[in-house]
């Protein structure tokens, strides 16, 4: 009987090549190699140094990390993003490409850091406002713009549900967590003061007090005649804080509060209002009047705008409460359109708030009020050095967050090698053609001046 005959079996070619083996390398190896222009350019500013000099009573001990290797640690942590906990410190200390890419002698742990935190008071707090200011002064004069368009506006951070830590108060957002007061430009941090959760928006006088201590600043390095215009929301409707501005020659433009005495302006026809302000799909009806409450002496008196947002047809939007604006800005310097525009740009500048908490977490890691103020005031400053970085280094847009920095520059692998007394980062030739990284590293070699003041 003859034999069946087999079936050959077919062999399907593989269409990709799979990893069948993992191993160990000898290699120094990192992901985040995008940080060593970031790492040239905080050595450029100098700012470590600055914090050492300003913070020195922080070091009571000659022993241990010094204050500049720890400070520098401390930025490129909030600029790395990774982690949060002070816990990642210890970790950090055994990541020999960490330690590498910084180029620190001697990592920073977290015994050492919380030791630094719990020895601030509110002296070293106020001592880095005015660090702060100098690097916002930085930027404002590298820009050197024609005006300069703050926005005073306070932030609530987030700490509802952790542990019992000093000065975390119900906020108005009915959160409980800290409450701090900024001064803003162009996503820029001006000024900032951080403070428990239940003070108000202008607690001990803190905002008139950050008007009158960079108006002079900025007038020196912009000129006496440059315009400032604060933009406020209806926290800042304060009588003080108008003649503050006043005083000061600059101008605001505020969000007003409705009072018994405007039902006669909500009561008016719109066929009776003195203008219409269209911007994308909304369209508002403004009346135009002079404000003055009975408490204010006779020279307060402001231009103010009532507005109502109607309809295409023209129709008013039914549940939609009306808005008031109130300015010192004269109608021959500012017209009734470029003030509800100034107003309804607020929201741009509110971003900041967003993206800062983006870059630093807005949950505090200690128990002590001045430890979770100085690790804030260390945030916004690092924060302040990354939007310099992230426009004049980088080249990304003004308004990317620092996580699209972080994923598309900063999560870079590379080799660290050491050869000629030096190290050496070298990267794929795709990301150094993509990200332009050549072009990155030389400008970041170029020093950054923050101004003395």
């Amino acid at each position: 009987m003859p034999k069946k005959k087999q079936k050959t079996r077919e062999i399907k070619k593989e269409c990709r090549r799979k990893i069948k083996e993992i191993g160990i390398t000898t290699n120094c190896l990192s992901s985040r190699s995008g940080l060593a222009p970031f790492v040239n350019f905080i050595n450029g500013t100098g700012i470590c140094s600055e914090l050492a000099k300003v913070l020195k009573d922080l070091r009571k001990s000659k022993k241990g990390i010094k204050l500049e290797e720890a400070f520098f640690q401390l930025v490129l942590f909030f600029t790395d993003g990774t982690e949060s906990s002070l816990k990642t410190f210890d970790t950090l200390q055994k990541d020999e490409a960490w330690q590498k890419l910084l180029g620190c002698k001697k990592a920073l742990g977290t015994a050492a850091l919380k030791r630094i935190l719990h020895k601030a008071y509110k002296v070293d707090l106020e001592l880095l406002r005015p660090l702060i200011r100098r690097i916002f002064l930085s930027a404002l004069k590298d820009k050197n713009p024609h005006k300069v368009i703050l926005f005073l506006d306070s932030s609530v951070y987030d700490n509802d549900g952790a542990k019992c830590r000093s000065g975390v108060k119900c906020t108005y957002k009915k959160k409980e967590g800290y409450h701090p007061i900024n001064l803003i430009w162009d996503g820029m941090y001006v000024d900032t003061y951080f403070q428990s959760g239940h003070c108000s928006t202008n607690h001990d006088g803190v905002a008139i007090k950050m008007l009158q201590e960079i108006t002079p600043m900025i007038r020196e390095i912009l000129g006496q005649d440059i315009q400032i215009i604060v933009r406020m929301d209806g926290g800042y409707y304060d009588q003080k804080i108008f003649a503050a501005c006043d005083e000061l020659k600059i101008n605001f433009i505020c969000a007003g509060k409705r009072y018994s005495d405007h039902k006669a302006h909500a009561n008016t026809k719109l066929e009776e209002f003195d203008g219409l302000y269209s911007k994308k799909a909304c369209t508002w009806h403004y009346l135009t009047f002079q404000e003055r409450r009975a408490a204010w002496p006779k020279e307060m008196q402001y231009r103010a705008l009532f507005l109502r947002q109607t309809e295409e047809n023209g129709e008013a939007l039914l549940g939609l409460d009306s808005r008031i604006i109130l300015t010192n800005l004269d109608v021959k310097d500012c017209s009734d359109e470029e003030i509800i525009d100034y107003d309804h740009s607020r929201g741009t500048d509110e971003l900041t708030h967003r993206a800062a908490k983006d870059f630093a977490s807005e949950r505090m890691p200690c128990l002590d009020f001045h430890a979770n103020a100085l690790w804030y005031t260390m945030g916004i400053i690092s924060f302040n050095l990354f939007q310099i970085f992230k426009r004049k280094i980088a080249g990304f847009a003004w308004n990317c967050y620092p996580t699209t920095i972080r994923r598309k520059l900063f999560d870079l692998a590379g080799k660290i090698i050491y050869t000629g007394r030096s190290f050496t980062l070298k990267i794929t030739q795709w990301k150094m053609r993509e990200l332009n990284f050549d072009q990155i590293w030389a400008k970041s070699l170029i020093p950054w001046v923050i101004p003395v003041l």
